[in-house]
């Protein structure tokens, strides 16, 4: 049987969105051609192949504008990171893959959604948790302590991250920061305590790998540009006015 006929379980992606950035303020409600950035991105995520697409946040504005565009939104408490603000959300639900797209992600491609999904379900029984995407990198862009590393064994599972330009000489990968989480798992990785690595590069990811968390990883293409600062802002709003966004 194709592995495009093999039964899957119910797949929810949780857009997690918050007012406040230290770096760019207000992100999520600045316009980029007419919308909202994060209806930008819920509107990137409905193209993938998911049972549900959900916004999840705790401010009034950011659930009215997704609201005002046909979204769902689940409020939540403040949360410490993306990730548990979208465990707060996935209680309850009658899912078996809980997908984590940040809200800053206007030009995600629904082409790599659907890959690192189908790298977790594909992985059914060989004890892989969570699976994410990784892309090639460019020398150029190795030293850049933005664009996160990671480096895998043969068999795809993630050994490390690292802002660090890793492995030393290269090749390089950049990891492409959307998750796959298996529902059941999801509440038990954000009760990890954190550990040194992940303190010292800021990095949660490698909080599951020192707590022996299988991470699959995936080849998906390369990431259009995230939302961070004002600069980032200013490119991805000249991409939406110049061009649309490719499609997936």
């Amino acid at each position: 049987m194709p592995l495009d006929d093999l039964p899957r379980p119910r797949v929810v992606a949780i857009v997690p969105a918050r007012r406040a950035s230290t770096r760019l303020p207000d992100k999520m409600l600045a316009d980029l051609d007419g919308e909202p950035l994060i209806v930008r991105t819920w509107r990137r995520v409905m193209a993938a192949k998911l049972d549900a697409v959900l916004v999840a946040t705790d401010d009034d504005e950011i659930a009215a504008a997704v609201i005002g565009v046909g979204g769902i939104v689940v409020r939540t408490g403040p949360a410490d990171n993306g990730t548990q603000r979208v465990a707060e959300a996935a209680r309850g639900l009658a899912a078996g893959v809980i997908v984590n797209v940040q809200g800053d992600e206007p030009l995600v491609s629904p082409h790599t959604i659907d890959r690192i999904v189908r790298g977790l379900c594909d992985a059914d029984g060989v004890g892989f948790s969570v699976s994410t995407g990784a892309a090639a990198l460019v020398e150029s862009e190795a030293d850049n302590p933005a664009r996160v590393k990671v480096v895998t064994d043969r068999d795809g599972r993630a050994v490390t991250f690292s802002r660090r330009a890793i492995p030393v000489g290269g090749p390089w990968s950049v990891h492409v920061g959307v998750y796959a989480f298996r529902a059941a798992v999801l509440p038990q990785l954000v009760a990890l305590p954190p550990t040194a690595s992940e303190v010292a590069e800021r990095l949660e990811q490698l909080r599951w790998l020192d707590h022996g968390v299988l991470v699959r990883v995936v080849a998906v293409d390369a990431p259009g540009p995230s939302i961070d600062t004002a600069e980032d802002l200013a490119r991805v709003r000249a991409i939406f006015s110049g061009a649309r966004p490719a499609g997936p």
